[in-house]
């Protein structure tokens, strides 16, 4: 029930009760009618005042209802039509979180590629420079064996120079050990010379095995220079006796055997043996 239903309701009960208390006034005072009539009159008058006023303000209620209603209808029209803004708006800002959502999402995915190959970049920058610092160390041992092989190059150099000198010294030796053994009528074939020791030797017999091989002991050997094959001659004073030849060598001795085609005296104990050239 609205207002204006409550104020009809309002002024139909005040007028019933108006009724009421005219009848009852009406009865009570019966023998008094006419006063009573004018006075009811008066008060009817009054109560017809109050029911013009009451309609009055029925009338000012019914408009302030109605501009009321009117600015209520506005303002839910209003707000109606701001909620329907407003579900727009908010369906344009959840379509756009949905883009944005997307779109971060696919940020998300490029930053962790990007991750990825900074990752695999880093890693290969890792290996990268160890490589550089093997390659440094590389090059430092191979700089270090440079320098030592320069440097042996530049000492094989030197000892090259002198080799060439000595060689030139030795060349020049050698050309005058030809002159002179051909000044003295030798041979230049070493060959010829094989069967003599190289230094000069001197030692003597010291001892000799009593049988027909002619075998014995002297007092030289390998650490005078005599081997195996070596030929020596024996004397006793200024008496040639021949040739022997080395059978076997020791360090301080040796055992040779004569040379029959060569001998020229019997061998004894104590005579000297010799070899008077050398190469």
């Amino acid at each position: 029930m609205n207002l204006v239903g409550k104020i009809f309701v309002g002024v139909i009960a005040l007028m019933s009760v108006v009724c009421l208390t005219v009848s009852a006034l009406s009865y009570a005072s019966h023998h008094n009618w006419k006063e009573e009539s004018a006075k009811q009159k008066g008060r009817l008058d009054d109560l017809e005042k109050q029911v013009r006023l009451l309609e009055e303000q029925k009338a000012d209620l019914n408009n302030k209802i109605a501009s009321e209603s009117a600015t209520y209808s506005s303002t839910i029209q209003a707000l109606k039509t701001k909620a329907d803004d407003l579900e727009k708006s908010n369906k344009q800002l959840s379509d756009e979180n949905i883009q944005l959502q997307k779109d971060l999402d696919a940020r998300l995915a490029v930053i962790k590629t990007n991750n990825e190959q900074i990752k695999n970049v880093n890693k290969e920058l890792e290996e990268a420079s160890k490589n550089l610092s093997d390659a440094q160390e590389m090059r430092s041992e191979y700089l270090k064996k440079l320098s030592e092989t320069v440097q042996a190059l530049h000492d094989a150099q030197a000892k090259n120079g002198d080799l060439a000198e000595q060689n030139a010294e030795l060349t020049k030796e050698y050309g005058d050990a030809v002159t002179i053994i051909s000044k003295n009528n030798l041979s230049t074939n070493l060959e010829d010379y094989s069967e003599i020791p190289l230094n000069a030797v001197r030692g003597s017999i010291q001892d000799i095995r009593k049988d027909d091989n002619g075998y014995m002991l002297i007092s030289i050997g390998s650490d005078d220079g005599l081997a195996e094959n070596h030929k020596l001659d024996v004397r006793r004073g200024e008496s040639y006796l021949g040739k022997i030849q080395v059978v076997s060598v020791e360090p301080d001795s040796a055992i040779c055997k004569v040379l029959p085609e060569f001998r020229q005296g019997v061998m004894m104990e104590g005579d000297e043996v010799y070899a008077q050239q050398a190469n």
